[in-house]
């Protein structure tokens, strides 16, 4: 007689996995990755655009704070000596007061409409962005607006495409030096589409995001980044003394959702 073990008959044997019910299961834990993975981006872009929200009521408050507080005083002080210099005709110390205190005033006014400029709340984005040109252009750069007939937007998105084109005028006014510059903003279905173009010495794209981001240069990077959490799009196309290309497109109404 054998002394070798006896194999367990199949009837005790621990069955084979179904690999129809592992690739579901598989399936379904695929399934819920994902799905906390969207959740978590989506909790990500709420707060995100929060914290964008809170910045620029902050620089709202900051801006009114400056024109209606430290302006107004100042604005006092320069009719008061105005006053005073009537009266002694031959101080040159009034004067020279007199004009330090229009220096503060005009520097109190320009760091007030940098911060929030007040046409943006009062009158919209059309009208801002003209204003915005108007502070851009220069004998040495023309500025071209064309504002199309746009539906009634958000705040927050009318603020974002506002950043976007400040932006852009200023990349194209200091580091572009461009003699002429277009900007053009249409609504297109459900989407806002805008178009910066200017004819200055263009630049390397990459190399300058690249710089953007390490702080050295330009808020480009930022301006991206603030465009796809409103979920937008954003295109930039150079190449070196042929100018430069911003193209934006942003949702009006489904991206700005909470």
């Amino acid at each position: 007689m054998s002394d070798r073990p006896r194999r367990v008959p199949p009837l005790f044997e621990a069955p084979a996995p179904d690999m129809r019910e592992v690739l579901a299961r598989m399936r379904e834990q695929q399934e819920q990755l994902f799905a906390q993975l969207q959740s978590s981006e989506q909790h990500f872009r709420h707060l995100a655009r929060s914290v964008w929200r809170v910045q620029e009521d902050e620089r709202r408050r900051l801006a009114r704070d400056l024109h209606d507080g430290i302006g107004q005083h100042l604005t006092a002080l320069r009719h008061r000596l105005d006053a005073l210099a009537a009266e002694r005709t031959d101080s040159a110390a009034l004067r020279e007061a007199i004009a330090l205190c229009e220096i503060a005033v005009e520097e109190t006014r320009a760091m007030s409409r940098l911060l929030r400029p007040q046409v943006l709340d009062d009158l919209g984005l059309d009208a801002a962005l003209r204003w915005l040109a108007r502070q851009a252009g220069s004998d040495a750069c023309a500025i071209e607006v064309d504002v199309g007939t746009l539906p009634e937007i958000d705040e927050s998105l009318a603020t974002l495409v506002f950043r976007v084109a400040q932006e852009a005028l200023t990349n194209a006014h200091k580091h572009a030096r461009a003699r002429n510059v277009v900007l053009r903003l249409a609504a297109r279905g459900d989407r806002l589409q805008l178009l910066v173009v200017d004819d200055g010495i263009g630049c390397d794209v990459d190399a300058a995001l690249d710089k953007s981001r390490s702080g050295e240069s330009t808020g480009l990077a930022s301006i991206g980044e603030r465009v796809r959490l409103f979920g937008g799009d954003l295109v930039l196309s150079s190449r070196a003394g042929e100018g430069f290309q911003l193209r934006a497109s942003l949702p009006i109404a489904g991206g700005m959702a909470a």
